[in-house]
């Protein structure tokens, strides 16, 4: 997944830096049809980074969907509770503010809940999206660097047949 993608941004890397120097210019040739062939793997490793994604988004509403029922279900326990202690006089104001205090906790576990459920599924999607934006400009560099080398590649023999 992110370490296929990182290995293969790595390999992008170890061509680049063991490519043929180009004197004076600052500038590496590398084979084209490598550089191709990793662009490919990258390409095919992504939609693992999606699938990741959308993993993490149904997790996110399983967490929830679990937190809504257990919410409900204390929600219902609290009620029973305050209905069946409101039949006995004497307890009925205890039951009361003990079935408020069981609301209170309920909603107070749901939206703990809910909040890393969904701190949980940003911080997933932040590190996903990290990776593609890299991965992205990582590719951006390659390409503008392998115009570069092609244009420069166009102009030396310009300047080669002009001079003949």
């Amino acid at each position: 997944m992110e370490s296929d993608i990182q290995s293969l941004i790595n390999e992008v890397e170890e061509i680049v830096d063991h490519g043929t120097k180009i004197p004076m210019t600052g500038k590496v040739l590398v084979d084209d049809a490598v550089i191709f062939e990793l662009l490919d793997r990258v390409r095919a490793a992504l939609p693992e980074e999606i699938t990741n994604a959308k993993w993490v988004l149904k997790e996110r509403q399983r967490i929830l969907d679990e937190a809504q029922a257990e919410a409900q279900k204390l929600l219902d326990q609290g009620k029973t509770y305050v209905d069946k202690m409101a039949l006995e006089n004497e307890v009925v104001k205890q039951a009361q503010d003990y079935g408020e205090d069981i609301v209170r906790q309920a909603q107070t576990f749901a939206r703990e809940v809910k909040t890393g459920a969904v701190q949980y599924a940003d911080e997933m999607l932040k590190h996903v999206e990290q990776s593609l934006y890299e991965t992205l400009q990582s590719l951006r560099k390659n390409r503008e660097e392998l115009k570069g080398l092609a244009k420069e590649e166009r102009m030396g023999k310009s300047e080669i047949e002009e001079s003949e």
